[in-house]
């Protein structure tokens, strides 16, 4: 029988980007994925993106040359005319959806600008992240934003909560936009306090995106388009079970970015967000998120629920078992940690920058 191995985490972010470096295209750009088992065949926009975000990272760590001439070059390909023209980037390409991947594929691609911004003082990037970030139409009154698609056409409302939700957080960023900071100040205050939860504290996938007041102030239209949508949630809650259980830790992820620039927000000591972030201690819930489809082999549950409790709890032994069982179900080798079993090994590869955001470093056992 073969014995377990001790990695930390840090060599383990060390050895994939070490060898990640060598899969790098000459145009700057890293292999696409499909978005796990969405299917959605995407372009090389979105795993370049978070391949930068682990450069930068890496470079602010270690200061190894070598991280940043590939971070640079990450940047030029995501600068040029394949992955934007003049609007937003181009992430997907399957007929009949958009080629932004509504807020959340433009949402990855700023991350990764704003970070790269900090690490290489590349104040183009910062100003692309927010030129891309502002182009999204605001409304105000509800706390939400409509998607851009990549030739500047105009769509409606992004209805789903965890787009919503890593768009303002990736805005929350822009520490020097006085205009996102104020907007995405407003979202937790709109939107965050009225998600919909099931009674255990899972965030419902599909829950609506602001307050039905806010709706009913909106307009006729938006109203009734509403309506049916709440409607719609109602009929599918069982079914959507599963799928809500494998991007609970992505929310939570989300939350402890915001936490990060808001850490007074009266939010965070609610009886909802409580329940939202206690429900992860539950042994049904971890079976659960065992057996979605979207946990451990595509959201990489186990590395944001542990980013949750480092940030919120602070407890360095929860983490640290959130992490083992992130790596106990996907570790292949220390240069591909989150590839076995996955159902999309590229972008699997590149969700490992998640990581990159704990604080302190934790001990891995791997098979």
């Amino acid at each position: 029988m073969t014995e377990n191995k001790k990695l930390t985490l840090n060599q383990l972010l060390l050895d994939t980007a070490n060898y990640i470096i060598d899969l790098q295209k000459s145009d700057g750009s890293f292999p696409a994925g499909h978005n796990g088992p969405h299917n959605d065949p995407e372009t090389p926009v979105r795993n370049t993106a978070h391949f930068l975000f682990l450069f930068a990272h890496l470079f602010q760590v270690t200061g190894n040359i070598n991280y940043k001439k590939a971070g640079e070059k990450a940047i030029s390909y995501l600068l040029g005319n394949k992955a934007r023209q003049n609007f937003t980037f181009y992430c997907r390409d399957k007929l009949g959806k958009d080629h932004c991947n509504g807020l959340i594929g433009q949402a990855w691609v700023i991350e990764a600008l704003i970070k790269a911004s900090e690490a290489f003082n590349r104040d183009d990037c910062y100003k692309l992240a927010e030129k891309v970030f502002l182009l999204h139409p605001w409304n105000e009154r509800i706390g939400v934003w409509k998607c851009i698609e990549v030739d500047g056409t105009e769509r409606p409302v992004d209805g789903t909560f965890n787009h919503q939700l890593w768009f303002a957080a990736i805005g929350s960023l822009l520490n020097k936009t006085t205009e996102a900071k104020k907007m995405t100040e407003i979202f937790l205050k709109k939107v965050v306090p009225n998600v919909y939860l099931y009674s255990n504290g899972v965030i419902l996938h599909s829950s609506p995106v602001g307050r039905l007041v806010d709706f009913v102030k909106s307009g006729y239209f938006p109203l009734v388009n509403e309506l049916k949508h709440r409607h719609c949630i109602k009929m599918k809650l069982k079914e959507s079970y599963s799928h809500s259980v494998g991007y609970h830790g992505f929310n939570l992820y989300a939350f402890a970015m915001f936490k990060k620039q808001y850490p007074n927000n009266k939010f965070w000591s609610s009886f909802k967000f409580k329940k939202m972030t206690n429900c992860v201690y539950s042994t049904n819930f971890q079976q659960e998120l065992l057996d979605s489809e979207f946990g451990y082999f595509y959201n990489v549950s186990g590395i944001e629920i542990a980013y949750a409790m480092e940030t919120f709890h602070k407890n360095k032994n929860e983490t640290t078992t959130w992490l083992n069982w992130q790596f106990k179900e996907t570790y292949l080798d220390s240069k591909n940690p989150l590839c076995r079993n996955s159902p999309d090994k590229n972008t699997a590869m590149a969700r490992i920058y998640q990581a990159a955001r704990l604080i302190n470093d934790y001990e891995i056992i791997v098979p």
